[in-house]
């Protein structure tokens, strides 16, 4: 990281209001403005700098109030620092002033700043739209602003369109005037004081529906016209998730209205534009007859996340972007909080678990990771930390303070800092002082050593065994994935852990604040032969438990019989698996405990066991015994499987469905004959007509199906994409094609992803997909090496996707092919991704050292049985 300081704008002026107006041109694809900013000269000064990058300046004046106007002098653009500054020939007096800017720019393809989105209409016509998406420095592509999240000022927007396009922004429109040659002005109220990254602003073909919640906010729910019903169920829950958050938090939304619109084109999920939250499609709409009902509990968790950033983010704001996970962790903590208060029925608090606690831990297990709080400076360093640091684990962490502190407690804790810092900004340490405050507990003491420090440790759990009790001492150490390579190295770093213990015949009995290296806790019972203790009962705290071989094997019988609760089955399984990888247990230990799964009853459960034997898949892919792998992770999910069947159920929940996909695409996906044969079948009546089946396992009826095709299958799921309406089932087919088992037909969904077949945000999603694929890792690689100059135009400047196309490379197994990734990157440098190409080169590290320590001992484990012994058996 660099260790410059922030590249921040001079103190010296700042802005109090701007009036904006845009008009985009969307044939010529450019858009003009005009613009001007009321501003605060605090000091007196010859210059004045805003943020502008890709934007051509036309034409300045600077009004000192009682004064007449000026023009610089000069305009000097820094690309480096991405901005612009007016220089003048006097100094610019104290007191108010106002900066009127007229500029140009274009609305460019790379899906962010102020940019076009392609799409296809009702009557087959291609069409465009203006969006926006701004966070975290992009503002300044679209108009010169002061960038920054802690400089707030409000915003009168205007836009200037064709008169039968819709125009949407941050507040309701104010007024609209007829202009010439049939454009139209729209102008919006004036907005609360906010940061520049949440403005947002769209013109195209729109439509909406929408309904009033009971506090009077108008909700509505935009689309491509068209497509209006499909935002029916948003709409729904977006009215109900209102009401709780303004109950929760004890401060009502401010603004008169909310907005949510679907974007065909769209880097992320979905941007908490305060009052304008812009999504991809696949994240806002449901088709009531075409969608899953996965689809219904990702946009209900998508939709839950982005309200609650209208308090965390945009009510308050983070002071700097190190404290971005006061935005992203709590809008992904409150946000599946409340979904599970709507939704009880989906167990979002197992699935949690999979999403963000299991996305957590793998991420910060590597030495390469970082602390939550993390000091950045330029745009390419901001970009990097939106990830599974600062969202994921920042969410755990909050849930595990949640249940230290009290739910009750804690919710207080939270409306008295909104309510201090609310149209402000705030650090962490306020947080802290809020809850320490509603607590009497130090929480600033606590956290500071899950925010300040990088990973989490892992508790060595020792057991003793009385007659009448048990003695249990934990140890605490850093937990890190390259201690495979025996070269362990001292790491005195403590945390102040939150422990309790759920034992077989006390329930959750014990609970301690561990702060020093060891803890000891005496439980009562425990003596018999079929007593158990599960460490972290249901995974509410990040870190991982290590137990004794013994206490392991006595856990794994409440898992046959499903004796213990989803979650401790899950983190049972999911630390084994970790364990292993970082070298604490031999791999075969975890295939021991993975059997225990065959009688496995729940969706999340089944869903980490498919992700953990996939993810130990990938590392065996070329050893010679990998088919006697398959053949054991076929018999694991079989059962499954089978008591899932592939036919719905009468009344059958979400969680069935999840559970009877999760595990027909694992057996499937591990090469069960019977599976992808039905598959097939299933495939030929879904050609048919695509309502013979159910949306709830088209996805695994169209990968497994790709995976047993060839031309024909290949060629038709081509086909039935283009004429596919629903973006999600254009999803489910793109998906399906990264499947197929041929090099050349993976090379053809290669070639095309850079084509107009596939969106420019789903094309990371291929290239991924295809390096996902046994027969495509190699090919996947190779293609982004020879196309790397295109890639790098789309995606050099951060976020989610090039984070997730350099990670592609993390399953490599090879010293090679180490080598090769760090002599291409350094060929190439790429700043917006460094860190990730660090954790990535660590990751096939770990990958090589896991594979020569695990190599014998599996080969053994799959060795074929002697052939007397099965001349025996038949």
């Amino acid at each position: 990281m660099s260790d410059t300081g922030p590249v921040t704008l001079p103190p010296n002026v700042r802005p109090i209001s701007y009036d904006i107006t845009l008009e985009p041109d969307l044939e010529a694809f450019t858009f003009l403005g005009a613009e001007t900013i009321d501003v605060e000269v605090l000091e007196p000064t010859a210059s004045v700098e805003l943020n502008c990058i890709e934007i051509a300046i036309r034409s300045c004046r600077l009004t000192p109030e009682g004064a007449a106007a000026v023009a610089p002098k000069s305009t000097a653009f820094d690309e480096e620092r991405e901005t612009v500054v007016f220089e003048f020939d006097q100094e610019v007096p104290q007191g108010r002033a106002s900066l009127a800017i007229e500029f140009s720019g274009e609305l460019n393809d790379k899906l962010r700043g102020f940019y076009r989105s392609r799409y296809t209409d009702g009557e087959g016509r291609e069409r465009y739209l203006a969006t926006t998406q701004l966070e975290a420095t992009d503002a300044r592509r679209a108009f010169p602003c002061w960038d920054e999240p802690a400089v707030k000022a409000s915003f009168k927007m205007t836009l200037v369109a064709p008169a039968d396009l819709a125009a949407v922004s941050n507040m309701p429109v104010e007024s609209e005037r007829e202009l010439p040659d049939g454009r139209r002005a729209v102008s919006f109220a004036e907005s609360p004081i906010m940061s520049t990254y949440l403005l947002a602003f769209i013109v195209g073909d729109l439509s909406s529906i929408e309904q009033r919640a009971d506090s009077g906010t108008l909700i509505r729910v935009w689309t491509t016209r068209g497509k209006e019903e499909q935002g029916r169920f948003a709409l729904e829950t977006s009215v109900r998730l209102l009401a709780y958050f303004n109950d929760y938090f004890g401060i009502p939304y401010p603004l008169p209205k909310l907005d949510h619109l679907a974007i065909p084109d769209f880097a992320a999920g979905a941007m908490e534009n305060w009052g304008a939250i812009t999504y991809r499609e696949t994240a806002l709409l449901v088709d009531p007859e075409q969608s899953s009902a996965g689809t219904r509990m990702i946009v209900a968790a998508i939709v839950s996340h982005e309200m609650a950033h209208m308090w965390f983010g945009d009510l308050v704001t983070m002071a700097w972007w190190n404290d971005l996970w006061l935005n992203e962790s709590f809008a992904s903590w409150v946000g599946d909080k409340a979904v599970d208060h709507l939704f009880p029925e989906w167990a979002v608090w197992t699935q949690f678990l999979v999403n963000d606690t299991n996305r957590g831990l793998s991420l910060d297990g590597l030495k390469s990771s970082h602390s939550i709080e993390q000091e950045v400076n330029n745009p390419a360093e901001i970009g990097q930390l939106f990830d599974a640091i600062s969202y994921s684990k920042g969410a755990t962490i909050l849930r595990m303070l949640e249940s230290f502190l009290g739910a009750e407690t804690f919710r207080q804790g939270l409306n008295g800092y909104l309510s201090r810092h609310q149209y402000a900004n705030a650090r962490t340490q306020d947080l802290w002082d809020a809850l320490g405050e509603a607590s009497g507990q130090p929480v600033a003491a606590i956290m500071d050593t899950w925010v300040k420090q990088t990973g989490y440790p892992v508790l060595e759990a020792a057991v003793d065994r009385r007659q009448s009790h048990v003695e249990l001492t934990l140890s605490q150490r850093r937990f890190v994935y390259e201690d495979i390579l025996g070269q362990e190295e001292t790491d005195e770093t403590l945390w102040q852990v939150p422990v309790s213990v759920r034992t077989s015949d006390g329930g959750e009995q014990a609970s301690t604040l561990m702060a020093g290296p060891t803890e000891k806790m005496r439980l009562s019972g425990g003596g018999s032969d079929d007593a158990w203790l599960k460490v972290n009962p249901d995974q509410t705290a990040f870190f991982r438990v290590k137990y004794q071989p013994e206490e392991l094997e006595r856990l794994t019988r409440p898992v046959e019989s499903l004796e213990l609760p989803s979650g401790d089955r899950l983190g049972i399984l999911n630390d084994a698996y970790a364990l292993a990888r970082a070298g604490h247990a031999p791999a075969t230990q975890f295939l021991t405990t993975a059997e225990a799964y065959k009688n496995e009853t729940d969706a999340y459960v089944c869903a980490e066991l498919s992700a953990s034997l996939g993810g130990m898949s990938v590392l065996l892919w070329d050893e010679p015994f990998y088919p006697r792998f398959e053949a054991q992770a076929r018999g694991i999910f079989r059962p499954i499987a089978q008591r899932s069947g592939w036919e719905r159920k009468p009344d059958e929940g979400y969680l069935e469905a999840l559970l009877r996909s999760t595990a027909l695409g694992a057996l499937g996906g591990c090469g069960d004959e019977e599976t992808l044969r039905e598959a097939s079948s299933r495939f030929a009546l879904y050609v048919e007509e695509p309502s013979k089946v159910h949306p709830d396992i088209r996805r695994v009826v169209l990968n497994l199906a790709a995976k047993a095709g060839g031309d024909d299958a290949y060629e038709t799921m081509w086909g039935l994409r283009k004429k596919a309406e629903l973006q999600e089932e254009q999803s489910r087919i793109l998906q399906a094609l990264c499947c197929f088992e041929r090099a050349d037909l993976l090379r053809e969904t290669l070639r095309r992803s850079l084509t107009d077949d596939v969106r420019v945000h789903d094309t990371i999603s291929v290239l991924t997909s295809v390096a996902g694929n046994r027969l495509g890792r190699d090919l996947a690689w190779e293609f982004v090496k020879d196309n790397w100059s295109e890639l790098d135009r789309r995606y050099s400047d951060g976020g989610f996707g090039l984070m997730r196309l350099v990670g592609m490379v993390s399953s490599f197994t090879t010293p090679e092919m180490r080598e090769d990734v760090e002599r291409f990157f350094t060929d190439h440098p790429t700043p917006a991704a460094e860190r990730t190409i660090r954790q990535s080169l660590e990751r096939i590290r770990i990958n090589i050292a896991w594979l020569e320590r695990n190599r014998a001992e599996l080969a053994a484990h799959f060795q074929p049985p002697p052939l007397d012994q099965v001349r025996g058996r038949l």
